[in-house]
């Protein structure tokens, strides 16, 4: 056998923004403000480890931190994290150019699957949104794509985590806005994982965590930091200033006030357990300065979307993305041109973990049909960066001799071999002609994608808690809500 004629060559699509030079830039420039301006730290714990990490302490909260600190910082980081799903295998693996879809989290208001009109979230959105993204095959994990409004305010983090563990095995992303509700979440996880030492082992939420910009940590989110880091919880810290208003108009400056402020949490957590990770996470987001609305569909968005994942690939840490968004109201043809274009960048970046798949009118609407939507829009994705192979069989020289002019290829081996493989096929991206769409209702995209997520809501069944499981769940999260009334 020749060696040379098996040998079969792949390669992923890559797309890159920034040199390597330019993210060097990036990054000592963060350093450069860490060390002149510093960052201010409201938890007292939080300023007495980064004092032991060798940082100044100025006053009562601000700090700066040599560049040294950091540099250690970031060689002693975890390099990777990996996600199980609710019965411990381990599916999410958040490293190189891996790619993972899921929803947004806490949208006050939900597009009625039902009617099609616009209406205030409830909890009930939140176990539908699990259920539906547990049937969609290129949805990985779950965030609460909801914000109940029928339950206490301050109890929702800890209710919309049940809904999400009763509704589905896939790994979670969970946000809790203090202490308690994370201990809380911590308490659910471990129940259900069967102990501390197996969930530490396959953990199946990370905690999704964030600064307030400019350069301003709030006491419960350095406290959950150094909880997630004790306890074994992945976590990610999403610094977001919006260009012109929390942080420089330019893009430049944003992405070096986005990593000074990952970078302060990354020495805390350092000095809690080196070797442990911290998902890289944020970056500008576009503030529409006649509207003041946040533009998730922005130009200036997609750019920062590939530039999260380059800076992180810089630091050799895996990132925390966004995709499948829109500004649009509704499911409409802005919607999907907006969703598909800021999937396909950080996907083609290789963002690991890419969020907020169905959002709507700037994060502030989910839609269970966009979501469907989306999922086709993954799919179709997933099928471009799969690219093709490169050796003997593929390139078929064989087989075009045989056929030779004026042959076709539709009976050979080779098509019925591997033509499922080689060609996607689309379920709600219609391709008849137009007699048979005519036929079939003249349905659009949007039609379509409604009737397969009522379809799935009706057919599917997740995987249940174990009864004394999902009763002992009950009775945390109902202590709780009682705690929080």
């Amino acid at each position: 056998m020749n060696v040379n004629e098996q040998f079969c060559y792949w390669e992923r699509p890559k797309l890159r923004v920034l040199s390597d030079r330019q993210r060097e830039k990036i990054f000592h420039s963060a350093l450069e403000v860490l060390e002149r301006t510093g960052a201010k730290l409201y938890s007292p714990q939080a300023i007495n480890l980064i004092r032991q990490a060798g940082a100044e302490v100025i006053d009562d909260h601000l700090v700066k931190i040599p560049s040294g600190v950091v540099e250690n910082a970031v060689a002693s980081a975890g390099k990777r994290e990996v996600l199980a799903d609710r019965t411990g295998k381990r599916t999410i693996i958040l490293e190189g150019d891996n790619i993972y879809f899921g929803p947004g989290s806490d949208n006050p208001t939900t597009i009625d699957l039902e009617s099609g009109s616009r209406r205030t979230s409830v909890l009930k959105d939140v176990e539908r949104a699990a259920r539906l993204g547990d049937a969609l095959p290129n949805i990985d994990f779950l965030m609460s794509f909801a914000l109940a409004s029928d339950v206490a305010p301050k109890a929702a983090d800890a209710c919309h985590f049940e809904a999400m563990i009763a509704n589905s095995t896939k790994p979670i992303t969970a946000t809790a806005p203090n202490l308690e509700g994370l201990k809380t979440i911590y308490e659910i996880a471990c129940v259900v994982s069967g102990g501390e030492a197996r969930f530490r082992q396959n953990p199946f939420f990370i905690l999704y965590e964030q600064p307030h910009s400019p350069l301003k940590h709030a006491d419960h989110s350095l406290d959950k930091l150094i909880f997630c880091t004790e306890k074994g919880i992945p976590v990610l810290y999403a610094s977001t200033p919006s260009i012109g208003a929390a942080s420089p108009v330019t893009l430049g400056g944003s992405f070096v006030l986005n990593m000074a402020e990952y970078l302060t949490a990354l020495v805390l957590v350092q000095q809690v357990k080196k070797g442990a990770t911290l998902v890289f996470s944020g970056g500008p987001t576009t503030l529409d300065m006649r509207t003041t609305v946040y533009s998730y569909s922005a130009p200036e968005t997609m750019l920062s979307l590939c530039v999260r994942k380059e800076l992180g690939e810089y630091l050799g840490i895996p990132v925390f993305n966004a995709g499948g968004f829109s500004d649009s109201q509704v499911p409409d043809q802005q919607a999907t041109l907006e969703c598909a274009t800021s999937l396909i960048y950080p996907a083609m970046a290789g963002g690991n973990l890419i969020h907020d798949v169905g959002y709507l009118a700037s994060g502030m609407t989910s839609s269970l049909e966009m979501l469907t939507i989306c999922d086709e829009q993954i799919a179709q994705i997933k099928r471009f960066l799969r690219s093709f192979a490169i050796d003997k069989e593929s390139l078929a020289v064989d087989l075009i001799d045989e056929v030779g002019p004026e042959g076709d290829f539709l009976a050979s081996d080779l098509t019925l071999k591997r033509f499922k493989e080689e060609i996607w096929f689309p379920t709600i991206i219609d391709r008849s002609i137009h007699e048979r769409w005519v036929d079939a209702g003249s349905t659009t995209l949007r039609d379509r994608a409604r009737e397969k997520a009522q379809d799935l809501l009706l057919h599917h069944k997740p995987q249940c808690l174990p009864d004394d499981v999902g009763k002992e769940v009950r009775k945390i999260v109902k202590k709780y809500q009682e705690s929080r009334a």
